[in-house]
């Protein structure tokens, strides 16, 4: 479940009933409960499509297990801290990716992998990084601790937390679904 946002609008990174247990930042949460938490403006619809549409390419390449992390203004009450709607999703994807797989790949998917961050958020509207899960442990722990650093404060220094969704296709539809069943309300309320 993802939690609502706090007083400060953000995520609280610890559930505060229970600060010394699990449930905790990364949040685990579905690809549906994201799109239903998060489709609630055609801003944010956009942003959910392009991100649905860029985990369609991971899939294209073969990159079907792992899991991401979410976070960035999106995930915060943006509207009401900063009046503006959230600009692009952040998105680390953790995947069991080889060196071999990376060699493998042409310009184009190189690019969708982080090789054009411009492109990536004009197109999809994701500020995308990748962290391949067969790195050495010290490495994997040490890039994983850095993201976990990065992306539990805001720039402020105020904390906060993000979810974690899992890579597989298998929610796909079903949020794709549901995202354009959102579409369709939001544009009935503005009629």
């Amino acid at each position: 479940m993802i939690p609502e946002w706090n007083a400060e609008g953000v995520l609280p990174p610890i559930n505060e009933d229970d600060p010394t247990g699990f449930d905790r930042a990364p949040y685990e949460v579905s690809l549906g409960q994201v799109v239903d938490r998060f489709a609630t403006s055609p801003e944010r619809c956009d942003i959910l499509a392009g991100y649905l549409a860029h985990r369609a390419e991971l899939h294209r390449m073969g990159i079907h297990s792992g899991f991401q992390w979410l976070d960035g203004s999106f995930t915060e009450d943006i509207e009401m801290l900063e009046h503006r709607p959230p600009r692009d999703i952040d998105v680390v994807t953790f995947a069991p990716v080889s060196d071999a797989f990376f060699d493998s790949l042409g310009d184009y998917d190189i690019n969708l992998l982080g090789g054009d961050r411009a492109n990536l958020k004009q197109e999809f509207k994701i500020d995308f990084y990748i962290q391949s899960l067969a790195d050495p442990a010290e490495s994997l722990v040490a890039m994983t601790t850095y993201w976990y650093s990065m992306w539990s404060h805001r720039r402020t220094g105020q904390w906060k937390g993000f979810l974690k969704v899992d890579l597989s296709p298998a929610q796909d539809i079903d949020a794709e679904s549901l995202l354009a069943v959102r579409r369709q309300e939001l544009e009935h309320e503005q009629i």
